[in-house]
């Protein structure tokens, strides 16, 4: 399969709000998405190390960190994800204590959540 503009591998991300040290990212999960390919096909669904990528991509471009490989790592998977979900993202980090910490949710389902702890 060949990677196009029909097969995306990235969230759309609709909506962007910011706090001190904190982005709450809105973002749909494209029923195309290159990623569903195989995972599963009657029933497809989001793999968890697709949203922790994610996650890992959107808290480096958004807190503007060059590299974001954490020592420790740390994922519960509680929900399954879609074809055509809205997630909320919600990106923390604490520079103090070294750690990004993140979770998705449908509404008011946690999806998942993890901690990634020694960024620097």
């Amino acid at each position: 399969m060949t990677v196009t503009d029909e097969h995306p591998r990235l969230p759309d991300i609709l909506a962007v709000r910011s706090e001190e040290n904190h982005f709450i990212l809105t973002l749909h999960v494209p029923e195309n998405l290159f990623w569903f390919h195989g995972h599963f096909p009657d029933l497809p669904i989001l793999a968890g190390v697709v949203q922790v990528d994610w996650a890992i991509a959107l808290a480096r471009q958004h807190f503007s960190l060059p590299n974001l490989a954490g020592r420790h790592f740390e994922t519960k998977f509680h929900a399954v994800v879609h074809p055509g979900d809205i997630l909320t993202l919600s990106l923390r980090r604490d520079a103090q204590k070294d750690q990004l910490d993140f979770s998705y949710r449908i509404g008011e389902q946690l999806c998942t959540s993890g901690r990634l702890n020694g960024l620097s």
